[in-house]
C-alpha cells in the first residue's frame, strides 16, 4: 500500500447569513464537508440537538476521519477490532498521533477516559444514523436486541441505557470511566464570587443560577417575559430561534421557584446597566460591541475566567453553581425525583448517578455521630 500526506480535517463554524443560527461541520483536505459527517450533523440538528452538542460531535467525528485517513480505510468497512485501534490512538499525545508511531508503556493518556466514553457515544450515534440509511454500514458500538449473555461481561456505557436497547450490534469495547463527584462551592465561595462581580449584570448572572440551578445555556436564552420574580418562578422555554444559539437540553419545557431576593438585584440591573435597551433577551453585552446583542458562552467563560483570578477559586466554572444547587437540595431531603425536575435532567438516574457522592457522605455522617468512626481517624 503506498504512503500518502495524511489530509487535514477541520471543523468548521457555520452561520446563516441572518445570523440566526449556527451549525458546524467537517471538512476535508479540499475544503469540502465530509458528507457522512454532514448528513449526520444535520440529523442532529433535524432532531433538536443544540449547537453545543452538534460541535462536540463534530470534533469527535473529525478526530475519527483523521485515523480513518491515516489507516487508509472507509468508516464503512471498519470492525470493532480496528475500532479498538482507534481508541488507543485517541490515548496519544497529538504528536504521537501518526501512522507507524507506538506509544511504549508508562506514557500519561493524553485523553482522559471520560473524553473517551463521549467519543465512544458520538460514534455510537453516528454509526446507528448510517446503518439505518444503509444496510451495508454495521451498526457498531450499538447493543445488543436479544438476551445479554450471561457471565461478568457488562458491555461500556450499559448504566445509561433506558428502555429497551434498539440497535443491532453488540460492542466488546470497554472504556472504565468512575465518575468523579461534581465541584460545589460553599456559601463563602459563592458570597465571594458575587462580591467580584464589577458589574451588576454579572452579579445577577451568577445570583440566578446559584438560586435556580439553570444550565448557562438556559440562561443566556432567558427572555425577560420568562422572569416571574414577583411570583417567585423562572420559566425555562424551549427556542430554536436563540441568535446566541442557546438552547435549553432536550427541549423541555419547565418552571422554577425561585427566592424573591432575586428581584432586587434584577431591578438593580435594570435601572442602572440595561436602562431603555431594546432587546428581549436579559443577558446581553452592554460595555463593548456590539452592543445589544445576547450574551453567548464564550461571553460566560471569559467571565468566569476573571472570577477565578480575582477570588482564587480556581474550580468555579458556570455549572459548578448548578452542583451547587443541587447539592443544597439533596442536603436538604428534597425528594430527587422533585430535584431532577428542577434541573431539568431526562430522568431520576442521571440525578443520583451525578450526585451519589452524597450518600456516601451521608452515611460517614451518621456512622460519625453514632461513634461507629472515630472523628479523629476521619481526619487522617
Amino acid at each position: 500500500m503506498v504512503d500518502k500526506e495524511a489530509m487535514v480535517f477541520a471543523v468548521q463554524r457555520l452561520r446563516a447569513a441572518d445570523g440566526t443560527s449556527l451549525s458546524f461541520t467537517v471538512l476535508g483536505e479540499d475544503g469540502l464537508p465530509v458528507e457522512a459527517v454532514e448528513v449526520f450533523l444535520a440529523h442532529l440538528e433535524s432532531k433538536g440537538s443544540s449547537p453545543h452538542t452538534v460541535e462536540a460531535y463534530a470534533y469527535d467525528l473529525k478526530d475519527f476521519f483523521t485515523w480513518l485517513d491515516q489507516e487508509e480505510l472507509r468508516f464503512e468497512d471498519v470492525g470493532l477490532e480496528q475500532l479498538s485501534y482507534f481508541f488507543s490512538w485517541l490515548r496519544r499525545p497529538e504528536r504521537l498521533r501518526a501512522r507507524g508511531v507506538f506509544m511504549l508503556p508508562g506514557i500519561e493518556p493524553a485523553v482522559a477516559n471520560t473524553t473517551l466514553v463521549r467519543k465512544r457515544a458520538a460514534l455510537a450515534s453516528f454509526y446507528r444514523f448510517h446503518s439505518r440509511r444503509d444496510p451495508n454500514v454495521p451498526a457498531l458500538l450499538g447493543e445488543l436486541v436479544e438476551a445479554r449473555p450471561t457471565g461478568r461481561f457488562v458491555p461500556m456505557l450499559a448504566h445509561t441505557r433506558r428502555g429497551r436497547p434498539r440497535s443491532e450490534a453488540y460492542s466488546p469495547i470497554r472504556i472504565h470511566a468512575h465518575r468523579r463527584a461534581p465541584k460545589t462551592l460553599t456559601d463563602d465561595e459563592i458570597a465571594a464570587l458575587i462580591a467580584a462581580c464589577t458589574k451588576l449584570r454579572d452579579r445577577f448572572l451568577v445570583r440566578l443560577l446559584d438560586a435556580s440551578g439553570l444550565r448557562i445555556s438556559e440562561a443566556l436564552g432567558l427572555r425577560h417575559a420568562d422572569l416571574r420574580l414577583r411570583s417567585g418562578e423562572i420559566r425555562v422555554t424551549a427556542r430554536e430561534d436563540n441568535a446566541n444559539g442557546a438552547r435549553v437540553k432536550g427541549m423541555k419545557d419547565r418552571l422554577v421557584p425561585v427566592g424573591s431576593g432575586l428581584l432586587d438585584s434584577y431591578g438593580d440591573y435594570m435601572e442602572s446597566e440595561y436602562k431603555a435597551l431594546d432587546s428581549d433577551f436579559v443577558f446581553v453585552n452592554l460595555f463593548r460591541e456590539p452592543l445589544g446583542v445576547p450574551m453567548t458562552r464564550a461571553n460566560v467563560k471569559d467571565l468566569c475566567a476573571r472570577l477565578r483570578r480575582r477570588t482564587g477559586i480556581g474550580h468555579f466554572h458556570s455549572h459548578a453553581l448548578r452542583h451547587s444547587y443541587a447539592t443544597r437540595l439533596l442536603r436538604a431531603k428534597v425528594p430527587v425525583e422533585v430535584v431532577a425536575e428542577l434541573l431539568g435532567h431526562a430522568s431520576t438516574q442521571t440525578t443520583s448517578s451525578t450526585y451519589s457522592h452524597l450518600s456516601v457522605e451521608d452515611h460517614r455522617r451518621i456512622l460519625v455521630e453514632a461513634g461507629v468512626i472515630d472523628r479523629e481517624e476521619l481526619a487522617l
